[in-house]
Parts: C-alpha cells; structure tokens; sequence
C-alpha cells in the first residue's frame, strides 16, 4: 500500500522530471531518490515513470498516483496541515528578456513574501511542456491554442526600430529564419523593403550588443533600448506590441506554491511601467 510520503515523492518527481531535481526539491541526495522510487513501484506493482529524452514522464500508473497526490496535497493544504518542511521549488520558463527585465529586478519581493517556494527562471524560447511537467508556468509571446491550459493575459512588451545613437543603418538583423513570420520580423523586414537581414541572431540580447556596436538596425523590446548606452529609437511609428500570456497547465493551477507564484507574477508585470517594461520604484 502506498503511503503519502510515496505519493509526494511521485508528484515530486514528475513536477521535477527528473532525478536530480526532484533530489533538489527533497534536499536529499540522487541515490535516496531512487531507491525509494524502487519501494515505491514495488508497493504499486508497476513502473510509474518512463525516461523520454532524458526526462521523467509519469506512466498511466504514475499519472493514477499523481492525481490523488495532488487531490491529498489539496485536503492538506486546506486543512493548514504542513505538508513539508523543504521548500517548494516553481519553475517559471519564458524568454530572458522578461526574466532580466521584468522579473528577476523584483524577485527579492518574491523571496520575502513567499520564504518556502524557490522561483527556478528557465530562459528559452522554445515553448515547453506545461503537460510533460517541463516548466510550472510559461509566460509566452502567444496565447495557446490546445491543450487542457489557463492563459492569462497580464502584460505586454512593445518593440521599436532602433539603432546605434547617430546612425542611420541601412542593414537590419533578424532572429533565424524559421522566425521570419514573427509580427516585429514581418515589419523590420518591410521596412526595409523585404531585403536580407545582414545577420539572424538567436538572441535578443546578443542582437543589442550587435545594434550597439554599430552593425544595423533591429526591433527591439523598449527596456533594451533604454538601458543599453549608445542604443536608440530610431523611428518610434515603427514598432510592434505583443501581449505576455502567463500559462499554467489546468492540474498545476491550484498547487498552492504555483497559485502564490502565479498571483505574483501577475501582479510584478501587470504593474511594469507602461511603455518601458521596467518596474515602478517602491520604497
């Protein structure tokens, strides 16, 4: 018979993905993690996680233990019973430029309300998993169009056309190719008559150091442009707004650490000062 610690450590394992992380999570070691995930599959009678490109993905049987887990992990939380001394761990995935700009300047807020969740940032932009426990919540540039997921729209973030301060560039950069059909792409390029970029680069932060040292122009968030030297809006009537869509997978909304989290993500790039991205000072 399974016990809750068996029940908690699958709904860890398969929050986390893998091993190690669901180690982190527990504070104990990697070996201590499988051994009690071997207890726990003898006492179900079957194998609860398969390994899928280096991930944990949770069988039918393992999917069966995770439900009740969180049903469990919901009674204890509505009962104000303590269901762990270790701290939870949200793991938040979305572009760097949100992270550097929008979260990670008010994240000591975060700790100090919240001393027992660990916010882990993941940068990518590629659009994770929410169903394959890949990230917790994803803040997105676009909204998700299937799949058993809340979207919530809570900010925005407004390219410009800029450039290098005195210059006016006749050359522009883009992002790699397969992101041609994005809206601020699609009117850099035609602005400048459809040509070639002179260069893709992947990321938004490598294209302002680009932009910064001279090499054309780009479209760019306006946090970047504002605190980057020598980087300026070169044509304000060309720019391009996309809405931040905060995403959580339906079965996760309620987990009391992802609700906290979610809640204060909300709220932190609702109330990113408009226009720029940056964050209202407060004492």
């Amino acid at each position: 018979m399974l016990t809750w610690n068996d029940h908690h450590l699958v709904l860890v394992l398969a929050r986390a993905g893998t091993v190690a992380g669901a180690a982190r999570a527990l504070g104990v070691n990697e070996t201590t993690i499988s051994r009690r995930l071997a207890a726990a599959e003898l006492a179900a009678g079957s194998t609860l996680f398969r390994r899928i490109e280096r991930k944990l993905e949770p069988t039918a049987a393992g999917r069966a233990i995770v439900e009740a887990g969180e049903a469990m992990e919901r009674a204890l939380a509505a009962s104000g019973t303590k269901i762990s001394s270790a701290p939870a761990t949200v793991r938040v995935s979305t572009v760097m430029t949100v992270i550097e700009h929008m979260i990670a300047p008010r994240l000591s807020e975060f700790v100090a309300r919240h001393p027992g969740i660990v916010m882990e940032l993941v940068g990518s932009n590629e659009t994770v998993s929410l169903a394959r426990r890949e990230a917790d919540i994803s803040i997105r540039l676009q909204r998700p169009e299937r799949g058993r997921l809340v979207a919530r729209r809570i900010g925005r973030m407004r390219f410009i056309l800029a450039g290098r301060e005195g210059t006016d560039p006749t050359d522009f950069i883009a992002y790699e190719r397969d992101m041609d059909d994005l809206p601020e792409i699609a009117t850099i390029m035609a602005r400048f008559g459809n040509a070639a970029p002179v260069a893709r680069i992947v990321s938004l932060s490598s294209i302002t150091r680009a932009v910064q040292r001279g090499l054309g122009a780009a479209m760019l968030p306006e946090c970047m442009i504002a605190t980057t030297a020598g980087v300026v809006a070169l044509d304000p009537s060309v720019h391009v707004e996309r809405p931040l869509w905060l995403v959580v997978h339906e079965d996760m909304k309620e987990r009391p650490a992802v609700r906290s989290a979610v809640d204060w993500l909300s709220d932190t790039i609702h109330n990113a000062r408009p226009g720029t991205g940056e964050l209202p000072h407060t004492p």
